[in-house]
């Protein structure tokens, strides 16, 4: 017998707790990769293995930015489908959003995490009567405004691919 999802509410709630286990198991992984390193890896690399390693270089991790631009056009569009619910100055409006301003917002999204958890987030639940209908550079706009609105610097523009987004940090 298979499960059957059944409403817009019981997706919302699937896809929130498969962001949520995801978001879970990246930050016990990171946890685990940061306090058990292998002992090979204390000892100096045999010079064969440092043009290896250095082939297969992950990108390093940079601070969060987006471009005054995508902040702009995401004003405009939180303007017409946001404000209602998450206020004028992203603290709640009269449909009882999420604080997207402050210390709550700050606790969840920008505590040195991922920027491309806050992307998935959005991407995946936002609007909640349409999740997902937003293309992902129009998601890249909003979560623009939302960074420049919580004192965030303005730099490089944001990309609206999630893996690229996994190396910039929401930090500030």
């Amino acid at each position: 017998m298979n499960p059957t999802i059944h409403g817009p509410a019981a997706r919302q709630a699937l896809a929130l707790g498969l962001v949520a286990s995801a978001w879970l198991i990246l930050s016990a992984s990171s946890h685990a990769a940061e306090t058990s390193l292998p002992a090979a890896a204390t000892a100096p690399p045999e010079p064969d293995l440092v043009h290896l390693a250095q082939a297969d270089a992950v990108p390093v991790e940079s601070p969060v930015s987006y471009s005054s631009d995508q902040a702009d056009r995401g004003q405009k569009r939180y303007v017409k489908d946001c404000l209602e619910c998450h206020g004028k100055n992203l603290k709640g409006g009269i449909n009882g959003g999420a604080l997207l301003r402050g210390v709550n917002f700050e606790q969840k999204f920008a505590n040195g995490a991922p920027a491309s958890g806050l992307f998935l987030f959005m991407s995946t639940l936002m609007p909640p009567n349409s999740p997902g209908r937003y293309s992902p550079h129009v998601y890249a706009e909003l979560m623009a405004y939302i960074l420049k609105r919580n004192g965030f610097q303005a730099g490089a523009p944001l990309p609206s691919d999630l893996d690229a987004l996994d190396y910039l940090i929401v930090e500030k």
